[in-house]
């Protein structure tokens, strides 16, 4: 009776070994991991304030929608919109936006800080970026006032 028990326990761990997703019991899909690097000119920003001395407040809204560059530097190849919300006077906002790029959207989200170098989730894609995820890293470009550029490296991971 007891051998009977015991191979009937290793029969059911054989079946659960290799099931994969929990959520439906399909095997893990495979991911392909790529980086994109990418240079964000900040031609078209606005800030809302929301207090009446119209200073740097906490609540205030800055709207985006800008082009973005290759690597280079040298061509235009997306574009970006969104939006962020002052949370630290002088130091940070929280953001949201997509990316456009002609094989789909990236979305992300988290802080911007105004003098240093920032880490965003990716939280969403479409076309061949669709479930995608991983971070984003933007750093601030030396470049002479009054223009402002900043280096996009999404390091994206999409399920193929």
């Amino acid at each position: 009776m007891r051998n009977v028990f015991l191979l009937g326990c290793a029969v059911a761990s054989a079946a659960l070994v290799g099931c994969g997703d929990e959520s439906n019991g399909a095997p893990a899909p495979d991911y392909i991991r790529k980086t994109i690097e990418l240079v964000e000119h900040a031609d078209n920003e606005t800030v809302t304030h929301t207090d009446v001395a119209m200073m740097d407040s906490v609540g205030d809204i800055l709207t985006f929608a800008n082009p973005v560059f290759d690597k280079a530097n040298a061509n235009q190849v997306a574009t970006d919109q969104g939006y962020c919300i002052r949370t630290e006077v002088g130091k940070s906002w929280e953001c949201e936006w997509t990316m456009f790029l002609a094989d789909g959207q990236i979305s992300v989200a988290g802080p911007f800080f105004d003098t240093e170098e920032s880490v965003l989730a990716i939280t969403g894609g479409t076309g061949i970026y669709a479930q995608a995820s991983g971070e984003m890293y933007l750093g601030f470009r030396d470049v002479a006032p009054p223009k402002v550029e900043y280096d996009f490296v999404y390091h994206v991971i999409v399920p193929y």
